[in-house]
């Protein structure tokens, strides 16, 4: 591809190419008028005279009276043609000249320097930035990272215009056609748009047909592709041409590359990278979305290709969007389409499970499936606010798609039917989940309740999504069984809303217990708050069967206990106060909530009591994911209980240092994660933070005493609501 210089793009004279093309325009005009003249003079007068000969020269006179007419015709075509190419070009390259112009200023005001040819440099270097950093300095210093940061978007912007230079170039010599005595032009493209898609089209036909592109081709096609990947017209134009089945055929021969090794695979990468973007910026239409997925509707549900082995049209599309820039995805498009996919299920259950056949006895491994719903909703996760108000059942509880996706949906998974040991089938079917089942949902849901910010506040839908999916998920005590996949997104979305679950498992915050649900002893919906700073107050019993089942990874465990031990330190740290009695509410409900965490924690390890290796397994895993887990996840806390925090993980880090097996981390679990042992650590730590003797103080010891009261009446309520 031709480059353009710093200096070329940022002294352009853009105005030439508004001139040329006004003068095209007056070109065209000026044909019409000889067309005209042409057609008046001599067409109609020869026309009139009736001439006729025996020997067909009157004939071939009047096919080369035509001829020149149509030449004056193709002449205002091409002219047109010209035209539209050098106005596209002039709007591109003006854009591009004012953002280099735009981006020298806004580095000047980073303290950075750009010389006349782009050379970058800074203004004032940082004496401490020249440092170089990362093992062995292999990372560039901080002053070294600035001036790299502005030469790429340099990059950014000469590598934009240098493909629209060289895409008006190619387009207009493709309007000028070949000249000589072929005459004037008459199929010339109307914008620079519609010569690269149809040439992109024409190159990705001839690919998905199975023929070779040459080293020159796949070239020009990537170029074309990424260049256009965000360009509304280009990308329906180009999925106009293709076709919605060409389009879908095309997509599993680009996944195939993707599966292989050969020597183009990062091109056609690229190539499948940009087409899923063009589906998706085509979909920003309305009308073309709504022809797209009804085209769609209709290929969804059929193979891909004809020999039935092929995935079928969704699966397909599916996998495609998943190699774009999903956070970019018009709702219209993820919405709509995940909508449409969940109809078409409907009508042919089971349409994605997976089969296989095994003796009975035998054992089978899970395997994926391609499972298009779950795929819509991980794309979707990219985009937290498309998430949530997908989720969202909204203040009368109309929207049911949370529902569905969490209590009545058939998930696909691998049909297992047994046969003999002559491979007769026995009429037993059996089914295993898939190893990537609700990964997406898993992903949406995290997305959805917690928003682009990690922790509060909340909107309403997030928290109506985060109460109801409590409330749906719950299962009778003792059989708190969550899917693998869901476990550590589950724990995340609880860890942002410890604000709320704390409040909740200690039992005496008014709001909470007022606004729970009718059941649960209150007398409101589980909501409470307004629009832009919600929370939730669902059933607590419901809330503590859901921590047990996510507590089956030791990993999600870690990262609710981890903030729930944050949120503590951050609300006695928030009284401001220097008195044991300052602290006696935020330390009081710790108790209680750490009481619960104690029933959970110990239920789990109650349930593997068969298999020891598991429990210590277990235990180790949590102590060391409850020890590095970073708290993000609880916003503003400060330094005091950020050292409280320290100090508690320091302490639980230094006792697994003399430990080099999981027996040994496991006695550290049971000695650092129990709630009395880690409050009073936390009270210690805050008590020396304020020249208090800690435990010595007797005003600090009835603080403990009051926090084991609280603690075991967490622990029971949490005991109760778990069966034990």
């Amino acid at each position: 591809m031709s480059s353009i210089a710093y200096e070329q793009l940022y002294h352009l004279d853009v105005g030439a190419l508004k001139t040329a093309a006004d003068q095209w325009s007056d070109a065209a005009r000026r044909y019409q008028q000889w067309g005209r003249g042409f057609g008046d003079g001599v067409v109609k007068p020869f026309d009139q005279a009736g001439w006729t000969s025996i020997d067909g020269t009157a004939v071939v006179a009047r096919a080369q009276v035509a001829g020149a007419e149509k030449e004056f015709d193709d002449a205002v075509v091409e002219a047109k043609g010209i035209r539209a190419v050098l106005e596209d070009a002039y709007e591109e390259l003006r854009k591009y000249k004012a953002d280099l112009h735009e981006l020298a200023a806004d580095a000047k005001g980073d303290g950075v320097r750009i010389s006349g040819t782009g050379e970058v440099s800074l203004i004032e270097p940082d004496e401490d930035g020249n440092q170089r950093r990362g093992p062995g300095g292999l990372l560039p210093s901080q002053n070294e990272e600035k001036v790299l940061f502005w030469q790429a978007r340099i990059g950014i912007i000469l590598t934009a215009a240098a493909n629209a230079d060289q895409s008006a170039a190619i387009a207009l010599k493709r309007n000028t056609g070949n000249g000589g005595d072929e005459g004037f032009n008459d199929k010339t493209v109307k914008s620079i748009d519609q010569d690269e898609s149809q040439r992109a089209s024409k190159l990705l036909q001839k690919y998905e047909k199975g023929e070779k592109l040459t080293p020159a081709e796949l070239n020009e096609l990537d170029r074309l592709m990424s260049h256009n990947q965000k360009d509304p017209e280009f990308s329906r134009m180009l999925l106009r041409d293709l076709g919605p089945e060409g389009t879908l055929r095309l997509a599993e021969d680009l996944e195939h590359e993707r599966a292989g090794d050969g020597p183009n695979k990062d091109k056609y990468n690229n190539i499948q990278h940009a087409l899923a973007n063009n589906i998706a910026t085509a979909n920003q239409d309305k009308e073309f979305s709504d022809q797209w997925r009804e085209d769609m509707r209709a290929l969804g549900v059929k193979r891909t290709g004809d020999d039935g082995s092929q995935p079928y049209g969704y699966q397909t599309l599916t996998t495609l969007l998943k190699h774009g820039d999903t956070a970019d995805y018009p709702p219209r498009l993820t919405t709509g389409l995940t909508d449409d996919i969940i109809a078409a299920e409907k009508k042919h259950p089971d349409l994605w499970n997976e089969y296989d056949q095994a003796q009975a006895g035998a054992d089978v491994d899970a395997v994926p499936v391609t499972d298009p719903v779950d795929d819509m909703l991980g794309i979707m996760s990219d985009d937290p606010n498309t998430a949530t108000a997908y989720l969202d059942p909204g203040d009368d509880g109309g929207n049911k798609r949370l529902e569905y996706l969490l209590n009545k949906r058939d998930w696909p998974d691998l049909e297992v039917r047994e046969v003999t040991r002559g491979q007769e089938p026995t009429g037993n079917i059996d089914h295993i989940d898939a190893s990537n089942t609700r990964v997406g949902l898993g992903s949406i849901l995290e997305a959805a309740t917690t928003g682009e910010e990690a922790g509060p506040p909340h909107t309403a839908g997030q928290a109506r999504i985060m109460r109801d999916t409590v409330e749906l998920m719950d299962t009778a005590p003792g059989h708190e069984e969550i899917k693998p996949n869901l476990r550590q997104p589950l724990a995340n979305c609880l860890a942002d809303y410890t604000n709320d679950t704390h409040e909740i498992l200690s039992g005496v915050q008014g709001s909470y217990t007022h606004e729970a649900p009718q059941e649960n002893g209150g007398g409101g919906d589980g909501l409470f708050g307004n629009n832009n700073d919600a929370h939730m107050a669902p059933n607590s019993d419901k809330l503590i069967r859901m921590m047990r089942g996510i507590s089956e990874d030791p990993e999600a465990y870690g990262t609710m206990h981890k903030a729930e031990t944050a949120y503590i330190a951050k609300q006695m740290e928030d009284t401001g106060g220097n008195t044991a009695d300052s602290v006696r509410d935020p330390v009081r409900k710790g108790g209680s909530a750490l009481g619960a965490y104690d029933a959970v924690r110990e239920d789990v390890i109650y349930d593997k009591r068969d298999n020891a290796n598991a429990q210590e397994d277990w235990k180790a895993k949590t102590i060391y994911h409850v020890a590095g887990t970073p708290v993000t996840m609880v916003p503003g806390i400060g330094d005091a209980a950020q050292r409280m925090l320290d100090a508690w993980t320091y302490d639980i880090s230094n006792q697994e240092k003399g430990y080099n097996n999981d027996a040994a981390a496991a006695e550290v679990a049971d000695r650092s994660l129990k709630s009395q042992r880690e409050m009073q650590f936390l009270v210690d730590e805050w008590a020396n933070g304020r020249g208090m003797p800690g435990m010595d103080d007797p005003s600090v010891n009835d603080l403990q005493f009051d926090m084991r009261n609280d603690h075991t009446t967490g622990e029971k309520l949490a005991n109760d609501a778990i069966g034990r």
